[in-house]
């Protein structure tokens, strides 16, 4: 968008409207003697740009006497105009604005100032996706790029047009310093806004991976004393009859934890007597089935007699069958009878010993109390899960309240993450992005090279005293141009070089190849203007050796504003002491009178 401004606009208390009529593609200068308000000028036009502040803005000479300022632009849609009050009148979040360039007699507030930000965002070509790509102190990381921040690249007030030591105005702004960190390569075309948003994304997934490595470290110093706290936890669970066994997850082991935390004293008191109720009624079962033992052991026994009296049966019979002849004409054989009718009885008790009813009986009972028995471990098993073995309800007490502040602490979203594969997810998009920022690398390299050839180029005519064969190379990290001397030999820091002429020439040289750089990559955003103050700062015009070096200067400005007219056009808005005869007999042909010269009566404010 080409952003020139068309008239510099002073409504005064006294109903007066001061109107500065511009040019644009020219060199506008308002010239005069001092103390008559052109220092105010860019203050004026920075203020009318929203800025927050209206430092530099005479208060007693200007300001006091007026009640509005404005501007009326050139843009690539037409003509607008903006006006705000002036600061003595109070802060206030509403301007004036007029998308036809319409002048009013008197202002009036109809537009929110944040409305006409982003009105102006617009007609200087930015796109709201915009990003600022990383953040600082007092710049958000993914904050929208505003028309404000390419302003400092458009100024250069008294003192800043001579610094020995930065190249932008306020340099103890560290807002104004970040916004140009930040914004330093989109000015000059290094990036568009593809490559800006890009940009952005990409520092913000380091950011991303910084953080997640940071936090994935912290995890892991953590991770033994989580796992250590867990599981003492548990294991006192366990001790207290509350817990059966250890979990073998984490996961497992909290939700425990917390059903325990959560659950009624009374549950394990009542749990606790149950408990000590079953395994009485157990030893007294386990007691009866030991007398059933004994009782079929001492049974068994006594029938295994019974098996042997049986088996003395068989030589009786012996006898008996063959008695006539062993014993003939004896009466043995009454008793042997006899004896043979006894044994004969006890072989059938041993023979019918397991349909003995006292036998039947006792197993049958042994039968139903191990049933008992069994079922009664399954009941105390299960009764161990939640239940206090040998503790008291107070050891309970004082565990659950343990228990329920450190289940806050240790709940799920405390179990330490393993951020492998999220890394490996972020690690997957920096990659993809990377090849296109190293595309913007190469650009910035060859666009810096661009920047140093047409400040050199501009050096060439304007000669560092005592560096006339020198090469400057400016530094985007410390915002500042070094000069190489003797071919590499040595480098001389910038606030070394010394003399204000030399300082004045090394700005100019700056703001008027940044300028070209930016309009030959087609940026958008960067407005068509450069403002200074005083280009005459470090001369007396009684000095012929000041004259000269002063001509150099005009001369380059007016060459420059020459040679920008094919590429779209540059503004140039001086405020001076010189004369107008001065740069008419220097034959500057664009160079142009704003009003008239400011001097006897007549001034900024009449």
């Amino acid at each position: 968008m080409t952003i020139q401004i068309k008239n510099i606009l002073i409504w005064q208390k006294n109903g007066n409207l001061r109107n500065l009529e511009l040019s644009t593609n020219s060199v506008n200068v308002i010239t005069g003697e001092s103390g008559k308000g052109k220092s105010s000028i860019l203050h004026i036009i920075d203020y009318c740009l929203l800025s927050s502040k209206a430092d530099g803005i005479s208060k007693h000479n200007i300001d006091d006497k007026s009640s509005w300022y404005g501007l009326k632009l050139q843009t690539g849609d037409g003509d607008i105009t903006i006006a705000r009050p002036a600061y003595h009148a109070g802060e206030t979040k509403e301007a004036y604005f007029s998308d036809q360039g319409q002048i009013p007699e008197l202002p009036y507030n109809n537009m929110k100032v944040d409305t006409l930000k982003k009105v102006l965002d617009k007609s200087f070509g930015l796109d709201g996706e915009l990003k600022v790509p990383y953040g600082g102190r007092t710049v958000k990381a993914g904050s929208k790029v505003s028309f404000r921040n390419f302003l400092s690249y458009c100024y250069q007030d008294q003192s800043a047009l001579v610094a020995p030591d930065y190249l932008y105005n306020r340099p103890g702004d560290i807002k104004t310093i970040e916004r140009i960190e930040r914004t330093f390569r989109m000015a000059l075309g290094v990036v568009d806004s593809e490559g800006a948003i890009i940009t952005e994304r990409l520092e913000k997934l380091k950011r991303d991976r910084s953080s997640l490595e940071q936090r994935s470290e912290v995890m892991q110093k953590k991770q033994l004393h989580f796992q250590e706290d867990v599981e003492q936890l548990e294991e006192e669970a366990i001790s207290l009859g509350l817990l059966e066994k250890p979990n073998e997850d984490i996961k497992d082991t909290l939700s425990s934890l917390k059903s325990i935390a959560e659950s009624n004293i009374e549950q394990f008191s009542e749990a606790g007597i149950k408990l000590k109720d079953l395994e009485s009624k157990q030893l007294e079962l386990n007691l009866k089935l030991q007398q059933f033992k004994r009782f079929n052991e001492d049974f068994s026994n006594y029938q295994s007699l019974l098996k042997e009296s049986g088996d003395s049966i068989l030589p009786i019979e012996y006898i008996l069958d063959r008695y006539s002849e062993t014993l003939p004409g004896t009466h043995t054989s009454d008793l042997l009878l006899a004896l043979e009718e006894q044994l004969t009885r006890v072989k059938h008790s041993w023979e019918t010993r397991k349909k003995s009813p006292l036998y039947v009986d006792v197993n049958a009972k042994a039968k139903v109390l191990k049933k008992e028995l069994d079922e009664l471990k399954v009941k105390i098993s299960k009764l161990k899960v939640t239940s206090k073995v040998l503790s008291s309800p107070e050891d309970i007490y004082r565990y659950q309240g343990k228990l329920s502040v450190k289940v806050e602490l240790f709940s799920e979203r405390s179990i330490p993450i393993d951020y492998k594969e999220k890394l490996s997810e972020i690690d997957k998009k920096i990659e993809d992005l990377s090849g296109y920022v190293q595309d913007i690398e190469s650009k910035r390299e060859f666009v810096m090279g661009k920047l140093n050839r047409y400040i050199n180029l501009h050096l060439s005519r304007l000669k560092l005293k005592g560096y006339e064969n020198s090469q400057a190379v400016f530094l985007e990290k410390e915002r500042a141009i070094n000069l190489v001397l003797n071919e590499g030999e040595a480098v001389e820091k910038m606030i070394d070089i010394g003399s204000a002429s030399n300082y004045l020439y090394l700005h100019l040289s700056y703001f008027m190849a940044l300028h070209k750089v930016a309009r030959e990559n087609s940026v958008p955003w960067l407005a068509h203007f450069l403002v200074f103050d005083q280009v005459s700062t470090p001369y007396t015009l009684e000095n012929s050796d000041d004259i000269a070096s002063l001509d150099l200067a005009l001369k380059e400005i007016d060459m420059y504003v020459e040679a920008m007219k094919d590429k779209g056009g540059i503004q140039v808005i001086l405020m001076e002491h010189i004369p107008e005869a001065h740069w008419v007999n220097l034959e500057l042909s664009n160079f142009k009178l704003v009003d008239r010269e400011l001097v006897n009566g007549y001034g900024l404010i009449n």
